[in-house]
């Protein structure tokens, strides 16, 4: 019996504001003894006329609200609870009866429990008693497949609370149990449930009355415990399997007794080092072994007496000389249960020493020659290069990054001056230990570069803050510190970076105590320093210790060969940002690389970004490009560039740039020689001398300007 067949549904509902004489004749026309009151649909108590007539007879109550008169503050008792001993228990005459979701659905009236209910109950109890004490685990379901029996046993196998499984469906509850199947086939079954990570044996079973199907009920059994002892047992047989695979199968040789020396097992490693037969050996003594003259001593009677693990070279019956390292082990009483050794071939041993070595060296020199590789392959990743001379400077910047030496990098302003200084941190030992800082110091004014660099102390200056800041030296502690325009570095704080790289050491600003720094320094300048030093504004002692390893990145007038493989690489990005499909024209290229570009790589980055937003066509011609690269005299600006060689080697390029500017124009070999007034042998001859081809299509070639000619 649950409490749901204990309660009583009312036919009649009474609102909180009905007057109490209106509502106890509703309850008298509907011939009810009490009904339940209402507001905005929320119980709020029974009224009962019959335990409070009073305001029905008293002219000045009988019209107020009948919510004034309710019974309040009832007991309450979930509809589908199994237990209803507590209904006989509890306190007062009624008793409110609740839904899963805690709405009313009814009441008990206890003076309407007959005799014969009170003893169905007493019985209901006892039968929930015993159910609740069985060690299996017990769940129930009506013809509904809702649950309306759970035993405490089930509930601590399942890991759940009764609250989340009575009065639900058993699919929903719990979604692996196939007890809903047993309603279906109106047979019981035997099967495997596994919830939670539990796994259960349970038996299904129909519950019947006069034939008449009430339900399913299942009553399982955790045997995870057994599963697990099952498991166990089957990795203990896999493991040993393993072992004794191993033991096997060890290159080298392994011999294993007993306390007092008696020979258990030996691996084939060891008839193969020793050349001494297993079955000569198996349940012999090492004492006999060691008297019959197979071995000059045993490492099992030294450990026995010493109890600790040790080394000994033994000298078989054959001259052969073998090492063995013996281990004991011990029982749990301290006793000395087993020795077990590990011998191996000194010949062998020597063979591998030898072979270690070579293996080392090899790998140490692929380790260093696999790091060059990908030095050069991330620099490819950030410089566009194919010049002799920039390939020179990166070289230079590869080799210095594996020491701590102070490096001065000199350019002008674009040369890439910072990322040949991100490359010598990048590939040093302090790129994984520490950062790279950067700063500035012409970008800052004096007065705040010291507290930028040295940091400082709470209450240093106006407006400092609390706690004070750490500087650059500081967060570069362990890494590299990359200070650019060191030219514009104050004189004052010359002095005091000077000290800092001479003692290791900086103080903050406002500070007194000194704080020891590790870091690598590296310096940039666009200045010449040297007129600097002659100048008086820069400290002769700094430059010298700035200046031990000195780097020069060149202009990129300096190293043409970079102009158009930059110039195509930012065509490229700028066209995939911009969504693009840009390209040069041979003139415009021709007029990029002859250009002075005194900005270097910025400068030729802007205009390339410039070109690509500004241009119409998809074609970057000469007539797009800037009035201010474009050349006043092709001649003079391409002289311009010789200045620097020898009379021949200008001579020979004036000659050859000739050349080209003639096949350009006339496109044939009689046409320029009509045009320059030479022979056309003649052409021909200074062509093959400059390695000059021709053609009417012309391309730009790492030699120049490179076509055939077609007679």
């Amino acid at each position: 019996m649950q409490v749901d067949d204990l309660k009583h549904q009312s036919s009649i509902r009474v609102e909180a504001g009905t007057p109490v004489i209106t509502a106890a004749q509703q309850l008298s026309q509907a011939g009810v003894e009490y009904a339940p009151v209402f507001s905005d649909r929320n119980f709020i108590g029974l009224f009962v006329p019959g335990d409070n007539w009073v305001p029905l007879i008293d002219p000045e109550d009988c019209d107020k609200p009948v919510e004034t008169f309710v019974l309040s503050d009832l007991p309450a008792i979930p509809f589908n609870a199994m237990s209803v001993e507590a209904v006989l228990e509890a306190s007062g005459r009624f008793l409110v009866v609740l839904s899963n979701i805690g709405e009313f659905v009814g009441c008990i009236d206890k003076d309407k429990i007959s005799l014969q209910q009170q003893e169905a109950v007493r019985a209901t109890t006892a039968a929930q008693l015993i159910i609740n004490s069985l060690a299996v685990g017990l769940v129930a379901i009506d013809m509904d497949s809702v649950i309306v029996q759970v035993n405490g046993a089930a509930l601590e196998m399942l890991g759940m609370k009764r609250k989340n499984l009575m009065g639900l469906p058993i699919s929903k509850a719990i979604p692996e149990s196939q007890l809903g199947e047993v309603l279906k086939t109106r047979t019981s079954q035997v099967v495997k449930v596994t919830v939670n990570d539990n796994s259960f044996f349970a038996v299904q079973s129909l519950v019947t009355s006069k034939s008449e199907p009430l339900g399913a009920v299942s009553v399982f059994q955790n045997i995870s415990q057994l599963e697990s002892i099952t498991a166990e047992l089957e990795a203990m047989k896999d493991l040993a399997a393993e072992y004794s695979a191993i033991f096997e199968n060890s290159y080298d040789g392994i011999y294993i007794t007993d306390g007092e020396g008696k020979t258990l097992r030996i691996n084939q490693a060891y008839e193969r080092i020793t050349g001494l037969k297993i079955d000569n050996l198996l349940g012999r003594n090492m004492k006999e072994i060691v008297e019959n003259g197979f071995l000059d001593e045993s490492v099992t009677f030294k450990i026995k007496e010493s109890k600790v693990p040790m080394t000994i070279a033994q000298k078989l019956k054959g001259g052969k000389e073998i090492l063995v390292s013996g281990t004991p082990v011990f029982n749990d009483k301290g006793e000395l249960h087993r020795v077990i050794s590990n011998v191996r071939d000194m010949t062998e041993l020597n063979s591998f020493r030898n072979q270690l070595k070579e293996t080392k060296m090899l790998a140490s020199q692929y380790a260093y020659e696999l790091e060059e590789l990908r030095a050069n392959q991330w620099v490819r990743t950030q410089l566009i290069f194919k010049s002799k001379k920039m390939e020179e400077t990166i070289e230079l910047a590869l080799r210095v990054a594996k020491v701590d030496s102070t490096v001065l990098i000199k350019g002008e302003s674009g040369a890439g001056k910072e990322i040949i200084a991100n490359i010598i941190h990048r590939h040093s030992h302090r790129a994984e230990a520490g950062s790279f800082i950067k700063i500035n110091c012409g970008a800052i004014p004096g007065p705040l570069l010291e507290s930028e660099l040295f940091g400082y102390e709470e209450g240093a200056f106006t407006g400092a803050k609390r706690g004070g800041k750490p500087g650059m030296f500081e967060l570069a502690n362990n890494g590299t510190l990359f200070l650019d325009e060191i030219g514009d570095l104050p004189h004052e704080l010359q002095v005091k970076l000077l000290r800092a790289l001479q003692f290791g050491e900086i103080t903050r600003v406002g500070g007194i105590k000194p704080m020891k720094v590790d870091i690598r320094l590296i310096t940039a300048t666009s200045k010449k320093l040297k007129e600097l030093l002659k100048s008086g504004e820069f400290r002769n002692d700094l430059y010298y210790r700035l200046n031990v390893v000195p780097i020069t990145t060149p202009a990129l007038r300096e190293r043409q060969d970079d102009i158009l493989p930059i110039a195509q690489f930012y065509l490229d990005r700028f066209n995939k940002q911009y969504n693009y499909e840009k390209s040069f024209s041979r003139e415009a290229m021709e007029i990029l690389t002859r250009h002075r570009w005194p900005g270097n790589i910025r400068e030729l980055i802007n205009l390339v970004e410039r070109l690509v937003v500004t241009t119409r066509g998809d074609i970057i011609s000469m007539n797009d490009l800037p009035q201010s690269i474009l050349p006043e005299d092709d001649l003079n600006s391409f002289m311009e560039q010789q200045t620097k060689d020898s009379l021949k080697e200008i001579l020979d390029a004036v000659e050859k740039q000739v050349l080209v500017n003639a096949f350009q124009e006339h496109g044939s070999s009689r046409k320029v020689a009509k045009a320059l007034k030479i022979s056309q042998s003649s052409v021909i001859r200074r062509a093959t001398k400059h390695n000059v081809g021709f053609n009417k299509q012309w391309d730009a070639k790492e030699s120049g300007l490179i076509a055939d000619h077609r007679p």
